[in-house]
């Protein structure tokens, strides 16, 4: 379901006021950087605190609280459905477990920027491209992302590299290539 950035911003904030602190890692980093009013596909949060995991309770009472929905992704993690105005907007939870993994440095070095006025952290544009050629899927997406963005900061892509597993650098560097990013 498409939502607002006013929607958006909305379901952030009741993130941020119920203490949760968070990194934006996924599509809405490119879709907010595009200034597209009107975003589509889930939202997913690098959760900071508190824990997903060991305090899962807290996110089953907050959904319960603002009367959303609490399941779980494929991946086991939480996923909570948000209403905001007349939209749903799916959140999914994300730490560093399974086979999910951020570099400490990408959300270390995350920037805030504002949606709607509600300030957030989110990584930075070829940090999230690093980050969904590892993952494998949506590759027609990020080609689409390519094509409105224009270009990545090449360096920039590289030094995101730097840390990642060293397994995965050159799987990671063929499926960009494979989308039109050169290096």
């Amino acid at each position: 379901m498409d939502y607002t950035v006013g929607e958006l911003a909305l379901v952030l904030k009741e993130f941020i006021d119920a203490g949760v602190k968070f990194v934006v890692i996924g599509d809405a980093v490119v879709q907010l950087k595009l200034g597209i009013r009107e975003l589509e596909g889930d939202l997913d949060l690098f959760v900071l605190e508190p824990s997903i995991i060991s305090e899962e309770d807290f996110y089953v009472s907050l959904a319960e609280e603002k009367d959303w929905v609490y399941t779980r992704t494929e991946a086991g993690t939480p996923r909570i459905i948000a209403k905001a105005g007349a939209s749903e907007i799916i959140v999914e939870l994300y730490e560093n477990i399974f086979d999910i993994y951020v570099p400490a440095a990408f959300i270390d070095e995350a920037k805030v920027i504002e949606v709607n006025g509600v300030k957030v952290k989110s990584i930075g544009l070829e940090e999230y491209f690093v980050l969904k050629a590892r993952q494998g899927v949506d590759l027609n997406k990020l080609s689409k992302y390519l094509k409105q963005l224009k270009k990545l900061d090449r360096g920039l892509i590289e030094r995101a590299l730097k840390f990642m597993p060293e397994e995965d650098k050159k799987t990671i560097l063929s499926r960009l290539k494979d989308v039109g990013v050169s290096l």
